[in-house]
């Protein structure tokens, strides 16, 4: 899986994604889409934050990166969480690596 690399402090890019179960993309309509990422080895730095669902037929949804969100260096683990609208709950297998490097002062 690839690694989203970040520097500290950036908010930008947003962290998109496509949501797909069994290679298929999960229509998102109707349902809400939660990012919780936590320091490998640490605590969880973004618990459930709604995401924007940004094409939902095609499952495609981002999270944008709030300050302070990125404020620490180190790796991190990200995971996805779909509630739709009866409130079933689908969270993604794969986690999403991200790494934040310190920035240069």
């Amino acid at each position: 899986m690839e690694v989203i690399r970040l520097v500290q402090g950036d908010t930008n890019p947003d962290l998109m994604f496509q949501i797909v179960q069994d290679g298929n993309p999960v229509d998102l309509t109707g349902c809400t889409v939660y990012f919780t990422m936590k320091k490998i080895g640490g605590s969880v730095k973004i618990d459930n934050a709604v995401c924007t669902i940004v094409d939902a037929e095609n499952g495609l949804a981002k999270y944008e990166w709030q300050e302070g969100d990125t404020s620490e260096p180190g790796d991190y683990e990200g995971e996805v969480r779909v509630v739709d609208a009866s409130g079933e709950i689908q969270t993604g297998y794969e986690k999403i690596k991200i790494r934040i490097r310190e920035k240069i002062q």
